[in-house]
């Protein structure tokens, strides 16, 4: 039960990491040098995350 609900909680801090993202793509009061620097930030976390979600996925089947 612990890897589902590892696999729930990752997927919904993806969703979430997704959102943010396309807020600062958004966003125009960010210079872009800083909101490039923050959207680069969250890709690498995002990638994080969905390698979790792919070694839990593996471990559940």
């Amino acid at each position: 039960m612990e890897l589902k609900e590892g696999l729930e909680f990752y997927r919904k801090c993806l969703e979430d990491c997704d959102k943010v993202i396309a807020s600062l793509y958004n966003n125009s009061d960010l210079p872009q040098r800083r909101k490039q620097a923050l959207i680069d930030k969250l890709l690498d976390t995002r990638n994080m995350l969905k390698e979790r979600i792919e070694v839990i996925e593996e471990l559940l089947r």
